[in-house]
């Protein structure tokens, strides 16, 4: 035996990418726990916690799901959250309403109804780059009549499978997987059902300005703005993700097989299913039936014989059970920072850091607020979560300056539509991401994230700036605005899990004036946040 077989390692050097994690993920544990005493023990965990979280998704290779439920263990076994709210995830709105549209998209996939209506576009030979921005064009005009990001993304599903098979080249796959979600996450602003978090922030500005914004005033302040940064993103897309030599490749003219009649029937029967369970989506305020029974009721009846050719433990077998998993764990986690008050103390702490100076600067104020809303995505998992957290924590005491309330909450709101940096940030990238087929990972979308987050921003700016101030000012009529900083304390606004409701309820004393509009306002507002699993509650 040799001296140099005496000294040769026996065990392997890490790898330069696992001791870094390592490095700083010991340094945020010791960081967290350092915290002033003025954040509970609790918070301090979901922080570390989140925070971890965090790094696997964007600094290592394990798989998305793994790093969420691992975390929503860490924080289940550490008392911030109990069992019934882990097991009460999985049955929560949102799940039935993917699964759902799993089932729904497997049955149109089955029935060719997808190809169908994708064959318009290819049978006109475009070439890649303005069929990208058309198509980003068609995915945005579903914000108008789809109340839901998550149930955008599921019912495109399906088409975006149909265009990613007649692409000419592989490599147009990764660009067209990335533009459904970035689209479909951005474009969501021009609505007013868009997302929970516009009904949230309609409500805010009324209760703050008394100013109602309704279906077509909310259209004519955010479709500007959210085009813009669609094709914006779609623009990067294009420029960081297509070879240069495919930009203008011409897509093949595909001509669909003529269906046979037996099949016409059931698409039609198929098309008339799916148009009721958007038209029960549209009218929910009139009948009072969620999103997800909705969803549910529709996926029931495609089950059944007249519409379905294959078993229902088949048609089953297309639902990603990983990618329910993993979305209810990133519920939880975004519950976790709301209920701890761990995002309202992070957004009290950067108020306080601000210099006296730029308080009363608006275009200092309305760059700050316009990054904090972009970047809150990193802590905050969900949309209508970081609204309920950005208005009353960081827009309405901006207001408190001397600026305008409706325009600070705004910029809030508007700014949480950017949230393409990380799987976990968007329930759109999560299910795109975990297509089949789809071909971008983690690296990608902090590809696409690093120029497309600044791009947002000065738009953002831009808008607050020099358009809405002036459309806002038309809708009040010239009125007064209302004065930002009162003698009467402004509502407390607090998210938190509802709690199960007992078998009565007492009944509960009428508020006269502002406080019984503010708690029909609550109740606008809790129906639209029911998929995420929370609760707005205005005392």
């Amino acid at each position: 035996m040799t001296a140099r077989t005496l000294l040769a390692p026996t065990l392997p050097l890490p790898r330069p990418r696992r001791l870094i994690a390592a490095l700083l993920a010991l340094a945020i544990i010791a960081a967290a726990w350092g915290l002033p005493a003025t954040l509970e023990p609790r918070g301090r965990m979901t922080l570390a916690v989140s925070a971890l979280a965090v790094l696997g998704w964007v600094g290592t290779r394990l798989p998305e799901s793994l790093v969420a439920l691992a975390a929503v263990l860490a924080l289940v076994l550490g008392g911030v959250l109990s069992e019934a709210q882990l097991f009460a995830a999985l049955g929560s709105e949102l799940i039935w309403l993917l699964l759902s549209a799993f089932v729904i998209a497997a049955v149109a996939r089955d029935a060719g109804l997808t190809q169908r209506l994708v064959a318009p576009l290819m049978r006109r030979g475009l070439r890649f780059a303005p069929f990208a921005l058309l198509l980003a064009l068609l995915v945005a005009a579903t914000a108008f009549v789809l109340p839901s990001t998550s149930g955008r993304a599921a019912l495109l599903l399906p088409v975006f499978a149909a265009i990613a098979g007649a692409l000419p080249d592989p490599a147009l796959r990764k660009p067209l997987a990335l533009l459904f979600p970035t689209v479909i996450l951005l474009s969501a602003g021009a609505s007013l059902i868009g997302a929970g978090a516009h009904l949230l922030a309609a409500a805010s500005i009324r209760s703050a300005t008394g100013l109602q914004l309704g279906y077509l005033d909310w259209a004519m302040l955010g479709l500007p703005f959210s085009l813009a940064a669609s094709l914006a993103g779609t623009a990067l897309i294009l420029l960081l993700f297509v070879p240069r030599a495919l930009l203008m490749a011409p897509l093949p003219q595909i001509e669909t097989p003529r269906p046979d009649p037996a099949t016409r029937r059931r698409q039609a029967r198929i098309a008339l299913v799916l148009a009721a369970v958007v038209g029960l989506w549209l009218t929910a305020p009139l009948h009072g039936i969620g999103m997800a029974l909705a969803a549910l009721a529709g996926a029931l009846v495609l089950l059944t014989p007249p519409f379905a050719t294959r078993k229902p433990k088949e048609i089953f077998r297309a639902v990603d059970v990983e990618l329910l998993l993993y979305m209810a764990a990133t519920v939880l986690i975004a519950q976790a920072m709301t209920a701890t008050g761990t995002d309202r103390w992070l957004a009290g702490h950067a108020l306080a850091a601000l210099p006296p100076a730029l308080t009363g600067n608006r275009a200092a104020v309305v760059a700050l607020l316009a990054a904090a809303s972009v970047a809150a995505h990193l802590a905050i998992t969900s949309r209508s979560a970081r609204a309920a957290v950005l208005i009353p924590a960081l827009a309405l005491p901006m207001a408190g300056w001397g600026h305008d309330p409706a325009l600070m909450i705004l910029v809030a709101v508007m700014g949480t539509g950017f949230c393409q940096s990380m799987m976990a940030s968007a329930k759109p990238v999560a299910i795109f991401g975990h297509a089949e087929g789809a071909g971008f990972a983690q690296r990608d979308l902090m590809r696409l994230a690093l120029p497309l987050a600044p791009a947002v921003t000065a738009l953002l700016v831009c808008f607050a700036l020099l358009v809405w101030p002036a459309q806002l000012e038309r809708m009040r009529g010239g009125a007064q605005e209302a004065p930002a900083s009162v003698s009467a304390p402004a509502p407390t606004i607090s998210a938190t899990r509802p709690a199960p409701r007992p078998a009565r309820l007492p009944a509960e004393p009428r508020h006269p004036g502002a406080m019984g509009e503010l708690q029909r306002l609550q109740h606008e507002v809790n129906r639209a946040l029911r998929p995420v699993g929370l609760r707005i509650t205005i005392r």
